[in-house]
């Protein structure tokens, strides 16, 4: 599991009800951009570090929350 400072990391919640816990990536204190994590939960903006399970969390990429825009002008050069 690998992440960048500014990702999500997304689990199962633990409540009947609950859909999903999803925190920010504060920090990441492991080499290569791996685990241990520190993180802001989104739910009551508490901290914690944690080396999550991979079985159990994922990594939601902050670059895929920019989408790149296609614009008319893109399209008339691939096509």
């Amino acid at each position: 599991m690998r992440a960048e400072v500014g990702d999500q990391l997304v689990g199962q919640g633990f409540r009947p009800g609950q859909c999903e816990i999803v925190g920010v990536v504060l920090e990441v204190r492991g080499e290569d951009g791996g685990p241990p994590f520190v993180i802001r939960w989104y739910e009551n903006e508490s901290e914690s570090t944690i080396s999550p399970d991979p079985e159990q969390y994922w990594i939601r990429s902050h670059r895929m929350t920019h989408e790149v825009r296609v614009t008319d002008a893109a399209i008339h050069r691939v096509a």
